[in-house]
């Protein structure tokens, strides 16, 4: 059950997502749409093209890449809005991969710059310690026991 601030934690006790986990994932799914939909639209562009024609993997093949890890990113913004732990460690993961993947193929390395900056600095408030509070059962199970009766 997807709720927009809150998780349920059995009947017992509700838990407030931290708001910079809020924050960071609504961008998440609000980028990742707008990426996907302007990568769909745009798929036949000529100055898109051209740009895409520096580096030394085909556009078919980036574009591909691209569906695959905005469609990632997506359904993990979504998991992490539903406190799901293991969603905070694909998009870290799959965020270096894509990184490290970008820096060994483009031909200009500064363009990376902006997106790995903002992955540093999701990854820094999905991180914090109150998202590890949030994100944590253990914590959670501990809250809802202390609810009286």
């Amino acid at each position: 059950m997807l709720v927009f601030s809150k998780v349920f934690v059995g009947n017992l006790h509700v838990v407030k997502r931290p708001f910079l986990v809020t924050i960071s994932c609504w961008f998440l799914v609000i980028g990742s749409l707008s990426a996907l939909v302007s990568s769909y639209l745009g798929r036949n562009d000529p100055a898109m093209l051209a740009g895409m024609g520096h580096s030394v993997i085909p556009a078919e093949v980036q574009y591909a890449i691209l569906m695959f890890s905005m469609g990632i990113n997506l359904v993990a913004a979504v998991a992490m809005l539903q406190r799901q732990r293991g969603a905070r460690t694909a998009y870290l993961v799959w965020g270096g991969i894509d990184i490290a993947f970008c820096l060994a193929t483009l031909p200009l390395k500064m363009d990376v710059l902006p997106g790995a900056l903002m992955f540093a600095v999701i990854c820094a408030f999905l991180y914090s310690p109150k998202s590890n509070a949030w994100f944590s059962p253990r914590k959670a199970a501990n809250d809802a026991c202390m609810t009286p009766a």
